[in-house]
């Protein structure tokens, strides 16, 4: 569990129902079950056409997935993450300085619960009800590379209150398992967004945040696909559909310019051995994103790509590209585009941990304003502790 930091609602639909049956045939068993991932990276942003993006990166990650079964099929779920807080005081801060930000090492690390849920998980049909992360993409998927998943965190919908359905049906080795997922929600603005060691800044009414009518009239629909040809080979399928509603008495958007953000994604993700020494896992997904915060005039899309190559299990080596394109009708636009090259090794299911991550990696990024092209190039470092207990 919490292997890649899926959540709870993509945890559900990526197991499906390969257990069910265990589960059917099983007592309840009360017992409380954690996964710890602890990241610490270095990354150096040696050279840049813009002087202040140059700086040494020094931060840590840790995520906490935990689960109390309870009863049968029955459980409580937590996901507790301490992480950087995102600071506009603060980045304002160092975009004022003249020579740049300065090198960074352990700033602004907060702790907060992402996701806090009531879990019923049966044979056909599954219930979450809380707080959760949404079933939208999965390229944001943390374990493929050092940065190229980022690009595609900021269409991730995170922090929602609401209720969350999935209904299961069909075999992977047959015709093809079917996990469709549909949730009615509000975002999680003042509830329980709290965080402790560093305060992050919390969104407040007046940001008519799309997503933050607090009721629950946001929506998304979700299908996910698994084919298993073989015990390695492996394809799946992810289409989505989220509706986010915007208060428009309080938007700082033109009355006749607010509009609900709609935005759909697709992707597929594809395992192919190629002899019982190499795998290779390739991933292709875009999103699109209609009405960008409320705004009628404003859209972003997202492609990322990228392959890994798994050698004797062990050794990988990480291939990706990711874009981001904004577009505002009347005003400036932009286009995002980042490359990784990275290799990395994991040792396996030692006492003092289930895997061990060392990755290093080259990043090319590429910002086109239209006016103007900024591009810088950086090296990084990464390793990633995971425990189960």
């Amino acid at each position: 569990m919490g292997d890649e930091n899926l959540g709870i609602i993509r945890q559900l639909v990526s197991q499906g129902s390969k257990d069910s049956e265990k589960k059917d045939e099983e007592d309840a068993k009360v017992e409380l079950k954690s996964f710890l991932t602890y990241d610490v990276s270095l990354n150096d942003e040696y050279q840049s056409t813009n002087r202040k993006d140059e700086f040494k990166d020094t931060r840590s990650r840790i995520r906490l997935n935990s689960t109390f079964n309870f009863a049968k099929n029955l459980s409580l779920n937590g996901s507790f993450r301490f992480s950087r807080s995102n600071q506009a005081s603060e980045n304002s801060r160092r975009n004022a300085l003249p020579n740049g930000g300065g090198d960074r090492a352990f700033e602004n690390e907060g702790l907060f619960a992402e996701e806090l849920n009531f879990v019923y998980d049966g044979k056909k049909h599954a219930v979450v009800l809380g707080k959760f992360n949404l079933n939208f993409g999965t390229a944001w998927r943390f374990n493929r590379g050092i940065w190229i998943y980022n690009i595609a965190e900021n269409y991730r919908e995170r922090e929602k209150l609401g209720l969350n359905g999935i209904y299961r049906a069909g075999s992977s080795k047959t015709t093809g398992r079917y996990e469709f997922s549909y949730a009615l929600f509000t975002n999680d603005r003042k509830n329980l967004d709290n965080s402790t060691i560093t305060k992050r800044d919390s969104a407040h009414k007046s940001d008519a945040n799309p997503g933050d009518t607090r009721s629950l009239q946001s929506y998304i629909g979700s299908v996910d696909i698994d084919f298993d040809f073989s015990a390695k080979e492996k394809l799946a399928y992810h289409f989505s559909f989220v509706n986010l509603a915007v208060n428009n008495r309080v938007s700082q958007v033109a009355k006749n310019k607010i509009a609900e953000q709609k935005a759909w994604v697709a992707g597929m993700n594809y395992k192919y051995p190629v002899n019982e020494n190499l795998l290779l896992d390739g991933l292709l997904e875009y999103a699109d994103i209609k009405n960008f915060n409320g705004n009628a005039d404003a859209k972003q899309s997202y492609l990322t790509g990228n392959i890994v190559a798994k050698i004797y299990n062990n050794l990988n080596m990480t291939l990706g590209f990711a874009r981001e394109r904004q577009s505002v009708i009347a005003s400036d636009s932009y286009n995002k585009n980042l490359t990784e090259i990275s290799v990395g090794y994991t040792f396996r299911n030692s006492d003092l941990f289930k895997k061990l991550l060392f990755q290093v990696g080259y990043k090319n990024q590429r910002d086109n304003y239209k006016t103007s092209i900024e591009s810088r190039n950086s090296v990084g470092f990464l390793v990633r502790y995971q425990k189960e207990f």
